[in-house]
């Protein structure tokens, strides 16, 4: 279902912010901690699934002995009058997540997460060579603090 325009209230904004601090938080716990019962933090948190607000959970894996994912973020300027459709090709590829459209120099900036220098700059180049791309700007992420 796509997003509404519906902006959260401040109950909302606490529960998601417990939320990306803990996605395995459970609804009593949610409760608890913003006076609420656990249905009715339940009611809620399917609300803002619902209206694409809250758009999933994940887990942030690190494998003993796994090599460190190359985490980059993009800039990309296209020329479309399709954006959603062009977003939608960029999460269909591997390693792309939280494509976002924004103000400014670019049209949309991008988390790509790989495992190699090499598969980041092989889907560097296949996006690139897409006829609606104008350019990126690549930014290595150095540390990641939350």
């Amino acid at each position: 279902m796509p997003p509404t325009d519906r902006q959260p209230d401040d109950l909302d904004r606490r529960l998601l912010s417990l939320l990306e601090a803990d996605a395995r938080a459970t609804m009593a716990d949610l409760g608890r901690a913003v006076g609420l019962s656990r249905t009715a933090v339940l009611a809620r948190v399917q609300r803002l699934e619902r209206d694409g607000v809250l758009r999933g959970y994940h887990a942030d894996v690190a494998l003993p002995g796994a090599a460190t994912a190359h985490r980059a973020r993009v800039g990309i300027v296209v020329r479309t009058t399709d954006v959603a459709g062009y977003a939608a090709r960029l999460a269909a590829l591997p390693g792309f997540a939280e494509i976002e459209t924004v103000t400014g120099e670019y049209d949309l900036i991008v988390l790509v997460t790989v495992p190699t220098a090499g598969q980041l700059d092989a889907l560097l180049d296949r996006v690139q060579g897409w006829r609606e791309t104008v350019r990126t700007t690549t930014w290595m992420v150095l540390t990641r603090y939350r």
